[in-house]
């Protein structure tokens, strides 16, 4: 019995694509990856703004607007991959003295789809993650009193920028 041509190519096409088997190898997602490095990895504050939407309105320190004390800027984020855990450690300044280094664990996830990052059951705005920075925040209105029945309001978005614990 003699093959055709059709026959013979199609018959070293399959035990090509059977002898050729590539291996898959699960890595974790790259951008949760830049986030907690290959077990963990440590951030700190490197600001936290409020930009507004109306460009003639200067950005402002979210920090006073929000009220966070001084002694909490220089708080550790610690991302875990494992488990997708966050805790957040005490730094250097500590507000009361003599009290634990870990302040609270929560959970973190990440949604690329939507560019989102959530974060103890709160979503925040994920704006931007590389190997040196993450920059999130969160939509606001700022609402300022004029008299006693009119007010101005400043819509905007709160974020904060983040840089690696060496």
């Amino acid at each position: 019995m003699r093959l055709s041509i059709y026959t013979y190519w199609s018959f070293l096409v399959i035990l090509f694509l059977v002898g050729c088997k590539e291996k898959h190898e699960v890595k974790p997602a790259t951008f949760s990856l830049m986030l907690t490095g290959e077990e963990s990895k440590s951030w700190r504050q490197s600001s936290f703004t409020f930009i507004f939407n109306d460009e003639e309105v200067d950005d402002i320190n979210a920090n006073v607007i929000y009220g966070i004390p001084d002694c909490a800027l220089d708080d550790e984020y610690i991302f875990f991959r494992d488990g997708k855990q966050l805790e957040v450690r005490d730094g250097n300044d500590k507000c009361e003295p003599g009290e634990d280094d870990l302040l609270f664990r929560t959970s973190w996830d990440i949604v690329n789809a939507n560019a989102t990052l959530f974060i103890g059951g709160n979503d925040f705005v994920l704006s931007g993650l590389t190997e040196n920075e993450l920059i999130y925040g969160f939509r606001d209105t700022l609402v300022l009193p004029i008299g006693d029945k009119t007010f101005w309001e400043f819509p905007g978005i709160a974020q904060w920028v983040y840089k690696p614990v060496n």
